[in-house]
């Protein structure tokens, strides 16, 4: 909805509880309640400040999340890669069952499903 950045909402709402302050008298005169308007804006500010320090949180929390899971994930795959070279060698690395082992390995590289084939474009002289 709102265009505007964390910074400037919260400085706007900041600068407005002040304007409504400094006029306060007057607004009371009209008839408008200046002191309740400011407090239901700080406690919208408030809920949006802890929101957004909730969310940063969130955000560091996830990308410290992904790179734990990134190197767990490598080291799984180096670990599953390590075990399945010792089998081969444990069942001779040119044996049948070394060749049937070995198509692990090649699976896991390959795309399931059709693969499209993407055409290839001669360079240009």
């Amino acid at each position: 909805m709102t265009r505007f950045g964390h910074a400037q909402v919260l400085g706007f709402s900041e600068d407005v509880c002040k304007a409504l302050a400094s006029v306060r008298e007057s607004l009371m005169r009209a008839g408008v309640d200046a002191d309740a308007i400011g407090s239901m804006i700080r406690a919208q500010h408030e809920q949006v400040a802890d929101l957004n320090a909730q969310q940063e949180s969130q955000k560091r929390q996830l990308s410290e999340t992904t790179a734990k899971y990134e190197a767990a994930k490598d080291r799984l795959y180096v670990m599953s890669s390590g075990a399945l070279d010792t089998a081969m060698a444990g069942v001779t690395k040119t044996s049948s069952a070394a060749k049937n082992l070995q198509r692990l390995r090649s699976r896991i590289r390959k795309p399931k499903g059709n693969a499209e084939v993407l055409p290839v474009t001669k360079p240009s002289a």
